[in-house]
């Protein structure tokens, strides 16, 4: 494959895709605006901050395959990508220790004033009287909003803080999430009101998107303690920053940020935000995963990702319809040999049904297999007998939502 790298990443992901075979290309000071310009025969694309438009996916003649190296993939045009037929793939859980830790550093940083504190002393000053004045962190509470692998990550730091932790309860959790949350001692309330109200410290970790945008809003800043702590190290978008500044100066808030609305899309740049210049933020540079251990991690998803991908499950595939998505449902046992499946997907076209997933499994000895073919529209009731006529099929199984028959 023809693979794009358009953003820094570890050397480990080029040398490891060229020792499979693949042809890589290496530009990680690409802009988003110069992107279009550079995937002429690119069949897959890795990035990590640079934005992948509309634009670029319809500019790119080859491309099959997106990889966001990270958790989310709010930079790529998701909808445009599905209707191009593109996959579009991210590598969640390799960065969340090192967000974590950043988490914990900005946190430690507004407890005992350190940036403030390492000014004055490059600047020749010993204030030991002021400094010394710290809260600490033992015996508080921290509400994390999010507690998906970065936020339970967070939650077990805390634990050995000797902070109460505080999370959302929240339905359709996977199984082992919960069991993670109970093993914690993670205890959880109902809305994001209460969350904040109980808690001295909140810490967010949530995906960007429509309905997180400015999720931390006036609104919910009214029910915040007084002088409480607001880490994020998730989107500068979550944050209303305007309201943040409001709390800031009004109640007493006190603000560590990694992440900022309008961040330059340069890795070096002028930066000018009323909030990160704030007296009472401790910000950094959009480095919650950048640290080496995290890279590797990421770069070994990079590599799992493009052999998913090539063996025909792409890991992590965030624009896949889910199966069990079709109407109904074929099922076909048939003799391991040339043509057949054509034959069916020929009976299907003829009956107006639309495949939207298939799978064909071979069993021992290569002589027999099944395919499940999942289809959308209403199954004719002459389908059956059609399919079951064709040469070298054994049986057929017809599920919609009235009836099924088997054979």
């Amino acid at each position: 494959m023809k693979i794009l790298i358009a953003d820094k990443v570890h050397e480990s992901a080029i040398s490891g895709l060229e020792s499979l075979g693949h042809e890589v290309t290496f530009k990680p000071s690409i802009t988003s605006e110069e992107l279009n310009q550079h995937l002429t025969n690119i069949e897959a694309l890795v990035v990590r901050s640079t934005r992948v438009g509309k634009d670029s996916i319809e500019a790119a003649n080859a491309l099959e395959l997106i990889i966001r190296a990270g958790a989310g993939t709010d930079t790529i045009d998701v909808e445009a990508a599905s209707n191009y037929g593109i996959y579009v793939c991210n590598i969640p859980g390799k960065n969340a220790v090192a967000v974590a830790e950043l988490t914990f550093g900005l946190l430690l940083a507004i407890d005992r004033r350190i940036a403030d504190a390492v000014i004055d002393l490059r600047q020749g000053l010993w204030n030991k009287k002021s400094y010394s004045k710290a809260e600490g962190l033992m015996g508080k509470t921290i509400g994390i909003i999010g507690l998906g692998d970065i936020g339970l990550c967070v939650a077990e730091r805390a634990k050995a803080f000797g902070l109460n932790v505080l999370g959302q309860r929240r339905s359709g959790r996977e199984p082992h999430v919960e069991q993670r949350i109970r093993q914690i001692g993670i205890k959880l309330v109902d809305t994001k009101e209460e969350l904040v109200s109980q808690s001295n410290i909140v810490s967010v970790h949530v995906p960007y998107n429509d309905e997180t945008n400015a999720l931390i809003n006036r609104d919910l800043l009214q029910h915040f303690m007084e002088d409480a702590i607001l880490i994020n190290t998730s989107r500068g978008e979550v944050l209303d920053e305007e309201a943040v500044l409001e709390a800031i100066n009004e109640r007493g808030l006190k603000a560590g940020l990694d992440v900022f609305r309008n961040e330059p899309t340069q890795g070096k740049g002028e930066f000018h935000s009323q909030i990160a210049s704030n007296l009472s933020v401790v910000g950094s540079h959009h480095i919650g995963a950048s640290t080496v251990q995290a890279s590797k991690a990421i770069a070994q998803g990079i590599l799992d990702t493009v052999t998913g991908f090539e063996q025909g499950s792409p890991l992590d595939c965030v624009n896949q319809s889910p199966t069990g998505d079709g109407t109904s449902q074929v099922r076909v046992r048939h003799l391991d040999r040339v043509g057949v499946l054509a034959s069916v997907l020929s009976s299907l076209r003829a009956a107006e049904l639309n495949v939207q997933y298939m799978d064909n499994k071979v069993f021992a000895g290569k002589n027999a297999a099944v395919s499940t073919i999942e289809v959308a529209g209403d199954i004719p009731s002459d389908l059956y007998e059609s399919i079951l006529r064709l040469d070298n099929v054994l049986g057929v199984s017809l599920l919609d939502q009235r009836n099924a028959m088997d054979g």
